[in-house]
């Protein structure tokens, strides 16, 4: 089992989006097991309304949640560490050191996995895609010099901001997750995925 664990501030809006959004994608029987937490978790928290519409409408479940405080030992559980901001890696650092090089931005991630994808997957890590994605931190470093400016790789906090805000965090974390998905999935080779398409759930 290949475990993720998405971070973000509240643990109400982005990574709890990706956490159901990639859920959603992988479906239950792919190995991955993902949670999420917050660097200054509202704990017990929903998802956030705004957020939990979005994500009904893509596709994806954002019930029985409760946001949860991050803590050093989820970290360490964790085979990779998605998170939505520069500051959220330096969280994650500084509670474990040791899992700085299975940190990524999401975006970040997803555009390594596409390059990963693109110069094929090495055959040791065959066709699953629990075991290519628990290799990935370990394939990426040849990649960091293809993706964008690390600005750019951040995904802005929607919370109290406008439905166009949140509309746009959630499109471009489902975008990200599609493309991450598909680069596990794929064995070369790219599709471009515009931000305003999703993947539907795998059926069960």
């Amino acid at each position: 089992m290949t475990h993720v664990l998405a971070v973000c501030t509240g643990n109400i809006c982005r990574s709890p989006a990706t956490e159901r959004l990639l859920a959603a994608r992988l479906g239950a029987r792919s190995g991955i097991t993902i949670a999420s937490a917050g660097t200054h978790a509202l704990e017990g928290r929903p998802v956030d309304p705004p957020v939990a519409e979005l994500l009904r409408a893509a596709g994806a479940d954002p019930g029985s949640f409760g946001a949860r405080q991050l803590t050093a030992a989820q970290i360490r559980t964790a085979d990779l560490v998605l998170v939505m901001t520069r500051r959220h890696r330096s969280a994650v650092a500084a509670l474990e050191p040791s899992a700085v090089r299975r940190t990524f931005l999401l975006l970040e991630l997803a555009e390594l996995a596409r390059a990963v994808a693109d110069a094929g997957w090495p055959a040791q890590h065959g066709e699953e895609t629990a075991a290519r994605l628990a290799a990935l931190p370990g394939l990426v470093p040849v990649h960091r010099g293809r993706v964008g400016l690390p600005d750019r790789l951040e995904v802005e906090d929607p919370h109290r901001r406008s439905i166009t805000v949140h509309a746009r965090a959630v499109a471009g974390i489902a975008a990200a997750v599609d493309q991450l998905v598909l680069a596990l999935r794929r064995p070369g080779g790219w599709a471009q995925v515009s931000p305003d398409r999703v993947i539907p759930p795998p059926r069960t």
